[in-house]
């Protein structure tokens, strides 16, 4: 029985190392299996890497409803800017590692309708998504604590 394909090893010695043997089906198998678990780990990091249109869209929305559900307290230089970004990072969508600008929008003009504009964007996403919070944060005072419940519009664009 010599000479069939049962008979081969499914790890051959070479140059020192041992590595699936491509005369063996077991080893084919390996071989192949081997690679789809490379290619699909490589996907994996990549895709986490980054955010997607919908996962930016999903957390920008979170955070909308998670700075609405409960007052906020703004301290000093701690505005709105930080707490939409917190808000962002906190539902868990998109990449853990990632640069999410916030930045306020001037409302010099009547179009903010007595709100504070925010626009908020990140490299993976071309389209930035605009926020509308109301009431306006007033000026910061590094001593006073300030307590508000807001609510919050959100768009896709730039505001």
């Amino acid at each position: 029985m010599s000479g069939h394909h049962h008979d081969e090893p499914i790890f051959i010695r070479k140059g020192g190392h041992f590595a699936y043997n491509p005369k063996n089906p077991v080893g084919r198998v390996l071989i192949v299996g081997s690679a789809v678990v490379v290619v699909g780990f490589m996907y994996h990091l990549f895709d986490d890497a980054q955010w997607s249109e919908g996962e930016f869209r999903d957390a920008v929305r979170g955070a909308a409803v998670y700075l609405e559900a409960e007052p906020q307290v703004l301290r000093g230089h701690l505005g709105y800017e930080e707490r939409i970004e917190e808000a962002v990072k906190g539902t868990g969508e998109g990449p853990e590692h990632t640069v999410v600008r916030v930045e306020p929008v001037d409302t010099s003009d009547e179009a903010a309708d007595g709100a504070d504009l925010f626009e908020i964007s990140t490299d993976d996403i071309g389209t930035p998504s605009c926020m509308r919070v109301s009431p306006p944060q007033s000026e910061p005072d590094a001593l006073r604590l300030e307590t508000v419940r807001v609510q919050v519009e959100v768009a896709e664009g730039p505001c």
